[in-house]
């Protein structure tokens, strides 16, 4: 009996910790500017929280164009952008807590510019099941399946588009790929083909395009990246955007030069996961410090 008073009492004691909690909303900066790992205000996108430089252990920075946590093993990935000589176009992991980065290997996806630089992935995203996916920034804005323990991506197929112009990328829980490919393009891709069909043409609070999207539950947000200033940095702007119509409602001014964002949502988020955790915690027994 005392046994399963402890049990509800831990089971209750998650159960409010979980509905207490909220979903923290990562970003990431690259667009004319070093890496940088902030948390957001999903509600404002002011600023909550700078985190630090996306640097390694040897304090090579990273400017990161792509966030993704991995729903199976909680984990941070993050896309690199080409701005920084032997640290382009690579899968990375990071360290939410501390914005450390270690590399996982290069996209090696094939396209390359006219310049000689390597497609990287313009955003990133993974499904329930664990499937990375990103957005290719050179050869036009192809679908891609990614290897998160090597970092090698592999093309899915045409989108029928030659020219990226943003990219962002979200997967929802019913697994539908939804993507920005273009300034004013809003629409999903194909799982299995890589084809992009068109759902309505966006608005953009200060222009250039959506370079991420992530979603909260069902809620879809973009991060509008605008053209960069003379002089200047670019400017951003968080919205959320309906998935069946397209319509962007804009949140607010966010920081210049982020290129990425992705929530974290509190676990465990199951029944299971909730019971999994609360005998865990009979288990181990109380602290004694």
């Amino acid at each position: 009996m005392r046994l399963t008073r402890l049990f509800c009492c831990a089971l209750c004691a998650l159960v409010l910790s979980v509905r207490a909690g909220a979903a923290v909303l990562y970003a990431a900066s690259s667009a004319g500017g070093p890496g940088e790992l902030y948390i957001l205000n999903p509600a404002t996108g002011a600023m909550v929280q700078d985190i630090g430089p996306l640097n390694d252990v040897t304090g090579k920075n990273y400017p990161v164009t792509g966030l993704a946590f991995n729903p199976i093993t909680g984990l941070l990935y993050g896309s690199t952008g080409n701005s920084t000589a032997g640290a382009e176009a690579r899968l990375v992991t990071i360290n939410p807590a501390s914005g450390l980065v270690s590399v996982v290997g290069s996209f090696n996806a094939g396209p390359v510019s006219s310049t000689g630089t390597p497609s990287t992935m313009s955003d990133i995203a993974f499904d329930s099941a664990g499937t990375l996916r990103g957005i290719g920034s050179v050869g036009g804005p192809q679908l891609y399946t990614i290897n998160p323990a090597t970092g090698q991506a592999t093309v899915v197929g045409a989108s029928g588009l030659t020219s990226t112009t943003g990219g962002g990328i979200a997967i929802n829980a019913a697994g539908s790929i939804f993507g920005t490919p273009t300034a004013t393009r809003f629409g999903t891709y194909n799982p299995a083909t890589g084809v992009y069909t068109n759902i309505a043409t966006t608005t953009l609070p200060v222009g250039g395009g959506y370079a991420a999207l992530a979603f909260d539950g069902g809620t879809l947000y973009g991060l509008d990246l605008g053209p960069t200033p003379t002089g200047g940095v670019p400017p951003t702007h968080l919205v959320t955007i309906n998935t069946t119509t397209g319509a962007v409602t804009d949140i607010g001014a966010s920081l210049p030069s982020l290129d990425a964002i992705a929530f974290a949502v509190p676990e465990p988020t199951s029944l299971a996961g909730l019971l999994t955790a609360a005998a865990l915690m009979l288990r181990r027994g109380p602290r004694r410090d």
